[in-house]
């Protein structure tokens, strides 16, 4: 019995050295970070609600907005406890508002699809089901099992969802390092972290194709965001349609983590969504401009608790600004959507 013991406990050690050793390898030989290859994505379509608006005529109504699985105002841990009831009622939120909006467009991040925090509901399903819209194209950036902790299931996504058809669906993902001011924690959860979403939808507007990209940049680190926004730049140039292109999302401008060193550094640097306006010539943004201090794009902020503005929608020359806005009256995520009205311009 004894020798049959001391052979589990070698085993055991055995596996826990290797699982040390690829995780500390693993953090020793990556990059700060890394951004992936375009690959192709899936596009849903619900032939229960075939009532796409195809012919619907313009403007287009485009909503973005960090849903964060629907958690409520105040995340304090990944898996916050709540209520089944208490997600529905968040999902609810977000349905009327898409309705009292009129919405046709809507850019989500933070999905839930099958997570134990948000009890195992598919959060786009139940979004798409209750808008009975026909489109989505689901990106998946978090698919983990937690053994340990209370999250165990965690599987989100970056999402489009459209009343116009979807044609195609691309995306990128960066993989970054945590900064947690923990060595051992930043060595031990870098493997298990999400990565962070850029996707490339493309929409059939009355039979014309616009480009949407929806984004969710890194929320470690400055470099790799300013490098997100140097491929995206790259890639809505090599890609640009002649009917134009909207970029929404939450660009996490000088965003930090709670648990991370505030990014003195990064607050100190010009904004980096200049980069946009210097390389697609002819862009805006819907409530902000191109060299503008930092300061004043967060006087429209979007998350309430450093009163930062991180979610953005910006739109080429081709389309025309008819109203934008942050929408504050929603309580559904820790951040708010923003809003944007557009005219396409007539061929």
């Amino acid at each position: 019995m004894y020798t049959v013991f001391k052979f589990f406990a070698a085993v055991i050690l055995i596996l826990v050295i290797l699982l040390v050793g690829y995780f500390l390898l693993k953090w020793l030989a990556d990059a700060d970070y890394s951004i992936g290859p375009i690959e192709q994505g899936r596009v849903l379509k619900n032939d229960l609600h075939p009532a796409a608006v195809a012919a619907e005529p313009e403007p287009l109504r485009v909503l973005s907005y960090n849903l964060g699985f629907a958690s409520g105002p105040v995340q304090h841990t990944l898996a916050d406890e709540h209520p089944e009831s208490f997600f529905v009622a968040n999902l609810d939120k977000l349905i009327d508002l898409v309705r009292a909006e009129k919405a046709n467009i809507l850019l989500l991040q933070e999905v839930d699809l099958h997570s134990k925090r948000s009890w195992y509901m598919n959060q786009l399903e139940y979004v798409m089901e209750r808008l009975g819209w026909g489109y989505a194209a689901p990106v998946v950036d978090w698919d983990m099992y937690f053994p340990l902790r209370r999250e165990h299931r965690i599987t989100k996504a970056t999402v489009v969802l459209s009343k116009f058809p979807l044609i195609s669906n691309e995306y990128t993902q960066t993989a970054g390092k945590p900064n947690f001011e923990s060595v051992l924690l930043n060595i031990f959860y870098y493997p298990l972290l999400w990565k962070s979403t850029m996707q490339r939808v493309e929409v059939s507007v009355g039979g014309r194709r616009l480009d949407v990209y929806n984004v969710h940049l890194c929320v470690w680190n400055r470099d790799a965001r300013v490098a997100q926004m140097q491929f995206l730049s790259d890639w809505i140039n090599r890609s640009r349609p002649a009917n134009g292109f909207l970029i929404g999302g939450d660009f996490n401008f000088q965003a930090y983590i709670r648990g991370t060193p505030e990014p003195i550094a990064d607050l100190a640097k010009p904004p980096f969504l200049d980069l946009l306006h210097e390389n697609l010539p002819g862009v805006k943004e819907i409530m902000s401009e191109g060299g503008i201090p930092a300061e004043e794009i967060h006087k429209n902020y979007t998350f309430d608790e450093r009163k930062h503005r991180y979610d953005f929608i910006y739109y080429s020359s081709e389309l025309n600004l008819v109203a934008g806005k942050v929408i504050r009256n929603i309580d559904a995520s820790d951040h708010f959507p923003v809003f944007g009205v557009f005219d396409l311009e007539s061929e």
